[in-house]
């Protein structure tokens, strides 16, 4: 598994428009990766009630989260959500999508970001700007890798000592 995201990786040289997405990308990688790192069987089925998603369920949700950001920069891989057959793959492809924006986007031309990817969720009719995938996908799965941690403190799994401002 990769460990791309166990720490934040080095603050770009330059700011512009993509290398702070891709910091924002990199702030998710590194919080997802410590609120699901050392998750149990125990873990994967909790709920703090009715009505609200199981930690598995999360771990799907933010997958198409990733795999809708991935796929608006134009990295296109299978969609795998059926196939996942234990909480380890969905965690190991969620790592490698975010891993793959994060790097993707240090690369792209800066001046085209709004021009050159557009939005497409099969949940709404129409295509949408770039700034959407900033209020939808990518503030949402910081909601969902929060209720992570939260759901896993209160199933009795403390999450392990991560440093969210410094990465590390």
């Amino acid at each position: 598994m990769s460990t791309y995201f166990k720490q934040i990786p080095e603050v770009p040289k330059t700011i512009n428009s993509t290398n702070c997405i891709a910091r924002i990308i990199d702030g998710i990688g590194f919080r997802y990766y410590w609120a699901t790192e050392n998750l149990t069987d125990n873990e994967f089925l909790f709920s703090p009630g009715n009505g609200s998603m199981n930690i598995t369920e999360l771990n799907l949700h933010i997958y198409d989260l990733a795999f809708i950001t991935n796929k608006t920069f134009g990295l296109i891989a299978p969609y795998q959500k059926e196939s996942f057959n234990d909480f380890s793959s969905a965690r190991k492809e969620i790592l490698s999508l975010y891993e793959a924006c994060s790097k993707h986007l240090k690369l792209i031309d800066n001046d085209n970001i709004l021009n050159d990817y557009i939005v497409n969720p099969k949940s709404f009719d129409g295509e949408f700007s770039f700034w959407y995938l900033l209020n939808g996908p990518i503030a949402d799965c910081l909601t969902h890798i929060g209720q992570i941690t939260n759901w896993r403190r209160l199933s009795g799994n403390i999450q392990p000592k991560a440093n969210v401002f410094l990465g590390n």
